[in-house]
C-alpha cells in the first residue's frame, strides 16, 4: 500500500503542480495577449460543459482513490468539500446530455463555496491557526496532513485547485458569452 501512495501521491501532486504552473502562464497570456483572450474565449464558449465535466470528475476520482484506495479518512471539512463537487458531475453531465449551458449559472455558487471551504482547510493544515471546528469524523481530522508536497500541496489545496479552475472557466463562458451577445 505504501507503494501505491507514493506514486499515486508523487504524480498527482506533479500533475498539480504543472497544472498551477501552466494556470498561471494562462492568466498571464489572457492578461497580455489579445490573440490567445480571443481564442480561450472561443474555445471555452464552445466547450465549457466538457471543460466543467472533466475538471469536476478528477476531483471526485482523486477524493475517491485518496479516501477509498489509499485509505485517507475524509474529514468533516472534506465531506463538505465534496457535497459542493460531487453533484457538479452529476449536474454537468445531465447539462452536456441536454446541451444545457445554463448550468453554468447554478455550478458557480457552488464552485466559490467550496473554494472557501477548502482554502479555509488549506490555510488550517499550513498552520496558519487552528480549525474553528472540532474534525474527528470518522477517524479522519481536519488538522491531519496526509499529503504534502513541493512545500505547499497538500489535498485540501488539491481541491481549492479543481474550484478556483471551475471559477475561472465559468468566469470566462461569461466573458466570452457577452463578448458574443455583443456582436
Amino acid at each position: 500500500m505504501l507503494f501505491i501512495q507514493t506514486y499515486i501521491t508523487s504524480f498527482v501532486t506533479t500533475i498539480t503542480l504543472i497544472s498551477h504552473i501552466v494556470f498561471i502562464v494562462g492568466l498571464l497570456l489572457l492578461i497580455v495577449h489579445k490573440n490567445f483572450r480571443t481564442w480561450v474565449y472561443d474555445f471555452v464558449y464552445k466547450q465549457v460543459l466538457l471543460l466543467l465535466f472533466l475538471t469536476s470528475l478528477s476531483a471526485v476520482i482523486g477524493s475517491l482513490a485518496y479516501s477509498n484506495i489509499l485509505g485517507f479518512p475524509p474529514c468533516e471539512l472534506c465531506w463538505i468539500q465534496r457535497i459542493f463537487m460531487y453533484p457538479q458531475v452529476i449536474l454537468v453531465f445531465m447539462a452536456m446530455i441536454k446541451r444545457d449551458k445554463n448550468i453554468v449559472d447554478y455550478l458557480l455558487p457552488l464552485s466559490i463555496i467550496g473554494a472557501l471551504v477548502s482554502l479555509y482547510q488549506s490555510l488550517t493544515s499550513w498552520g496558519y491557526f487552528t480549525s474553528l471546528l472540532g474534525c474527528t469524523s470518522a477517524g479522519g481530522a481536519c488538522s491531519k496532513v496526509y499529503v504534502l508536497e513541493y512545500g505547499y500541496i497538500t489535498i485540501p489545496f488539491m481541491a481549492f485547485t479543481v474550484f478556483v479552475y471551475l471559477i475561472v472557466i465559468s468566469i470566462i463562458y461569461y466573458k466570452a458569452k457577452k463578448e458574443v451577445l455583443t456582436i
